[in-house]
């Protein structure tokens, strides 16, 4: 994973992600730069970012809110759960549109 960090040490780039997602508003675009802090400071793969991220109470219940109530981030919720089977870090309810985080 170092090779990717191209000439920035894992602190500047940690810190700089930090920095834009203080500055960003869109929610999702948050989400993605906390995804590239946590594969860079714990040298994780994607979906163990995630697991990590929603391992916080509050960081879970606002995603959970995200996926139910917007249309796009229950898209994207969808095609995680095709993609990863039984390993999806969400799960649908029934034949509803209702989605629960499941970090094991």
């Amino acid at each position: 994973m170092a090779a990717t960090l191209g000439p920035w040490s894992k602190d500047e780039l940690i810190e700089s992600w930090r920095a834009a997602r203080r500055m960003t508003r869109d929610g999702y675009g948050r989400w993605l730069l906390l995804i590239k802090e946590l594969r860079v400071q714990h040298g994780v793969s994607i979906i163990e970012a995630e697991r990590i991220a929603l391992s916080n109470p509050h960081r879970r219940k606002w995603v959970e809110k995200q996926i139910n109530t917007h249309q796009e981030c229950r898209k994207k919720a969808l095609s995680h759960v095709r993609h990863h089977g039984k390993d999806a870090l969400v799960d649908r309810e029934g034949e509803t549109f209702k989605f629960t985080i499941n970090v094991r």
